[in-house]
């Protein structure tokens, strides 16, 4: 993906953390105007890349994410994301047609809960696998035939031209495809966050037990987070890295880094120069913007 030239200042860590002396350079902005285009993309295992939003992708990578919160394949989380780029483009909406509503246009007039609970992502996308699990057979099924099964849908064959943008994202965030599968180019973070809401927003996507997160290095603009996986299995690490790009636009990511591999927010991706002690996923989070 092409950067257009920003002014970003580099904060460098330095501190002690499991056991040794970690360092990462974090890219927080300055007062300087940025010309990036808030958009991510996502590139298949057949090497097909795909262009959507921050906006979509954050949603994309949560809905994946759920998907395997509620213990559902990869292709049940590609179902997942096909469906809502089908109803919605990705777009958590508060419009549709009669009482649709949200990612998967749920209504409520037709017992998909309150309009608050189908315009909550993380809601309306447990209430469409809980839907899909019940669907006997889904799993041997087309994705349109799966998510026509769910949404009942006037245009039931909509969903297979979503099918392998839906693969892709769902792959990247199952860790089926490697880091750097998502790339962002995104404009300067103007609402900062907290280590505590990253590690809400993990727990909330995927469930709990599936990550930890502890806090390797810190100053006054920025955190350094360390993410590993319960599991222990390199392919949940390559999920979470993957993941963190794609919601770096909502949860005020800075950097992202997985092995030799390094993701800067007005840089992309690019080959990490620093050595590193830590062995799962570095995400900088920003806490703190200039005036």
């Amino acid at each position: 993906m092409a950067r257009s030239g920003g002014f970003w200042a580099g904060v460098v860590f330095a501190g002690a953390a499991v056991g040794a002396v970690v360092g990462t350079t974090l890219f927080v902005a300055n007062n300087h105007p940025v010309t990036h285009d808030d958009m991510c993309i996502v590139t298949g295992a057949d090497g097909d890349t795909y262009a959507r939003t921050a906006e979509a992708a954050n949603n994309a990578a949560l809905v994946a994410a759920v998907g395997e919160r509620r213990n559902l394949s990869t292709f049940g989380s590609t179902i997942g994301v096909a469906t809502a780029i089908q109803e919605s483009g990705l777009r958590n909406l508060d419009y549709g047609d009669r009482d649709s509503l949200g990612l998967f246009q749920q209504r409520p007039s037709q017992g998909w809960g309150t309009i608050e609970e189908v315009t909550d992502p993380h809601y309306a996308s447990l209430a469409f696998y809980w839907r899909l699990k019940k669907t006997e057979g889904w799993e041997d099924m087309r994705v349109t035939d799966a998510a026509q099964a769910v949404q009942r849908s006037g245009f039931p064959e909509a969903y297979e031209e979503h099918a392998a943008e839906g693969a892709a994202w769902a792959e990247a965030v199952r860790g089926d495809t490697p880091f750097a599968a998502i790339d962002c180019d995104l404009r300067a973070i103007d609402s900062p966050s907290t280590a505590k809401d990253f590690a809400g927003r993990i727990e909330a996507d995927y469930g709990k037990n599936r990550y930890t997160v502890v806090v390797l290095a810190r100053n006054e603009r920025a955190v350094l987070l360390g993410v590993n996986a319960v599991s222990g299995e390199a392919k949940d690490l390559d999920a979470i890295a993957n993941w963190s790009v794609a919601v770096a636009g909502e949860e005020a990511v800075a950097s992202v880094r997985l092995g030799d591999s390094e993701w800067l927010r007005e840089q992309g991706v690019t080959e990490a120069t620093t050595a590193h002690a830590f062995d799962g996923v570095r995400v900088g989070v920003v806490t703190s913007v200039a005036d």
